[in-house]
């Protein structure tokens, strides 16, 4: 049987070829379209994804974000000195201050309300003499060396221990059932050399409620 073109005229035998080359052609396109829509597809739902982070604040903004929120919910208020730079307070403290001093010496400084009154006067000077290798002392002597201040307007008693390079300045003041403790603690040079602005802010500090 002889193959017919449109309209019933018989096919040669080249025209047969050529329509049949023709068919190939067009499935090979096919093939190669559904390859490449495939592997479009693929790269879609398998290629790189990008997720979008949120971008971390820098570590001194945050820094200075928690001590600003830690100052804003303490009970008390204080003006920061020249030269005492602000920390993040840790978990006790509810203010926390760092102060350079010349050839790499530093000093700490730090607020610290305790429930209860934080225990007795000599005891707390004992244990500050232990961490700096000094023995302890009596009642009488703690009497002794009991230094007079002022915190809020209110007596209070300094301490100061020192050893082996190393100096801590120590108020007590008790308030309404919670032992307010104010401390600096660093390099003896530079601690002496801190003291009276040490004095003066605990002099300065306010209580919200007052």
């Amino acid at each position: 049987m002889h193959a017919t073109a449109h309209g019933g005229m018989p096919l040669c035998n080249r025209c047969r070829a050529c329509s049949v080359r023709a068919i190939i052609m067009g499935n090979r396109r096919l093939i190669i379209i559904g390859a490449v829509a495939l592997i479009l597809g693929g790269c879609k739902e398998e290629g790189v994804k990008v997720y979008r982070v949120p971008k971390e604040p820098s570590s001194l903004t945050a820094l200075a974000e928690q001590a600003d929120r830690r100052a804003g919910a303490a009970p008390l208020t204080w003006a920061v000195p020249n030269g005492w730079n602000v920390v993040p307070p840790g978990s006790m403290r509810v203010a926390s201050f760092k102060i350079a001093g010349p050839n790499g010496q530093e000093a700490d400084v730090s607020v610290i309300p305790l429930a209860g009154g934080g225990g007795d006067d000599l005891s707390n000077v004992n244990r500050w003499r232990g961490q700096v290798g000094q023995p302890p002392i009596t009642a009488e002597q703690l009497r002794q060396i009991a230094q007079p201040v002022e915190v809020a307007g209110q007596p209070a008693w300094l301490y100061e221990v020192e050893g082996g390079g190393v100096r801590t300045l120590a108020v007590i003041y008790r308030r309404e059932g919670t032992g307010w403790f104010f401390k600096m603690t660093g390099s003896s040079e530079l601690v002496v050399q801190q003291k009276q602005t040490f004095v003066e802010f605990v002099r300065g500090v306010k209580f919200r409620d007052a």
